[in-house]
């Protein structure tokens, strides 16, 4: 008998054999990754769609399995033998220690087909002993205090309590690389963390506009940052901080009312150039249909069409509500919805419906673009 992390990965368990080997192969890095980030030493076993994990350290392993993509779910149990009688005495015997008198339990059983007894036998024998030798304990299938669960495998079996969700997904860096336009609101960095989640490797680019942004907005988007690079397994992240202020300084006879998709105009430009010069495939915002100015279906048209690199709007379909609501969930909200002074180049009555025409008032400003790379910063993020 020892202790175990039982991790479970799902939909990677549909994918063809080269390429559910290429992301098991994936997800087992990145698991080595954060582990080590977090001072773990472990060793670590794949069989049949699950990887055990055996640590000392099994507090600091449950923290970083929790910034893992790709896993759906872990848990902290003990690895027995799975000769039946040898499994229901021990499942019985651990849950002594678990349960108390006026607890109401299941049990709750999984188990290859192989064996020669079923998932309803191991619920049947392990709940009747339980109630032989426990006393003051009742069975609840319907809505138990608490749960005895036990997973019996080819070679051993597996009884816990605990089942610690997972961030899910698919493991980071198998879809590719993209970059992603990054303010620090919770639009652009719940977007951001979606790709992460679809397995893709994020490049930020965040857009300085000083003098016209404010000091909290900084802050905020450093607080962003900060929170995203924990499912980072990278040893070190490289995010692109460019001087988008400076170039509106030098715009400065464009027509206030054409200042918001100007401005997203520059940001794609820029952001276009960058991805060519990583590699990345593919620029990722924030954008949610008929949310603000910039993100109506005539003026997402025209943007798209200002760029040759594919845009991806995870949250195009989304409303405000549904959005926070997700950012709430996952621990953004409190680093990101936070209220900070709006930027100062918002006009009063911003155009909505963008026509090609505009193309040849913005055009003039490209070479804009050559300026703001090459005063742009690479902050490293180790």
């Amino acid at each position: 008998m020892r202790e175990a992390i039982l991790v479970r990965y799902g939909e990677i368990t549909i994918k063809s054999k080269p390429v559910r080997r290429r992301m098991e192969n994936t997800l087992l890095d990145n698991i080595k990754f954060m582990l080590e980030r977090y001072g773990v030493e472990a060793e670590l076993k794949l069989a049949s769609g699950r990887i055990f994990i055996y640590t000392s350290n099994m507090k600091e392993a449950l923290k970083a399995l929790s910034f893992v993509f790709g896993i759906v779910s872990f848990s902290p149990a003990i690895e027995v033998g799975n000769e039946y009688s040898e499994l229901v005495r021990t499942a019985v015997d651990y849950a002594k220690k678990f349960l108390e008198p006026g607890d109401r339990f299941a049990v709750r059983a999984r188990r290859v087909k192989t064996l020669p007894y079923t998932s309803k036998d191991i619920e049947k024998d392990v709940g009747r002993s339980i109630l032989e030798e426990v006393n003051g304990v009742s069975v609840d299938l319907e809505e138990p205090d608490k749960v005895i669960y036990v997973e019996a495998r080819t070679n051993k079996a597996y009884i816990f309590t605990e089942v610690y969700v997972g961030p899910g997904g698919l493991p980071y860096g198998v879809e590719g690389k993209v970059v992603a336009l990054i303010s620090g609101g919770v639009d652009s960095a719940l977007a951001s963390y979606l790709m992460m989640r679809r397995g893709c490797e994020v490049v930020p680019i965040h857009f300085d506009m000083t003098p016209f942004y404010s000091i909290e907005a900084r802050e905020r988007f450093n607080r962003v940052i900060e929170w995203l690079r924990r499912y980072v397994p990278r040893r070190e992240w490289r995010v692109y901080i460019v001087p988008l202020g400076e170039i509106h300084m030098k715009a400065d006879d464009i027509e206030p009312s054409l200042r918001c998709i100007f401005c997203k105009t520059m940001m794609l430009k820029i952001a276009e150039r960058i991805a060519l010069n990583e590699s990345a495939e593919a620029i990722v915002t924030g954008d949610s249909l008929g949310q603000v100015a910039t993100q109506t279906l005539s003026n997402i048209v025209f943007l798209t069409g200002r760029v040759k690199v594919p845009i991806l709007r995870p949250l195009v379909g989304l409303g405000k509500d549904d959005i926070v609501k997700m950012a709430r969930r996952i621990g953004l909200a409190e680093v990101a919805d936070v209220k900070v002074p709006p930027c100062k180049l918002i006009p009063q009555h911003p155009k909505t419906r963008a026509r090609e025409e505009y193309e040849d008032i913005f055009s003039k400003y490209y070479s804009l673009v050559d300026y703001a790379l090459s005063n742009s910063k690479v902050k490293v993020i180790s």
